[in-house]
């Protein structure tokens, strides 16, 4: 019964680290494309306001 609970609580915790892992690499990504969108968007904007 221990080894069963043990397992049980093994695999629980992994799953928990695979949901939290996935979570920080997803939101890190987003935080990445969100930079390179503001980036994108500065870089296209500068050369319209240069013009005027």
């Amino acid at each position: 019964m221990c080894e069963q609970i043990r397992t049980e609580n093994i695999t629980a915790a992994n799953i928990v680290l695979a949901i939290v892992g996935l979570t920080v690499v997803n939101s890190t990504f987003v935080i990445l494309l969100g930079i390179c969108a503001n980036v994108g968007l500065t870089f296209s904007k500068c050369p319209t306001i240069a013009n005027t």
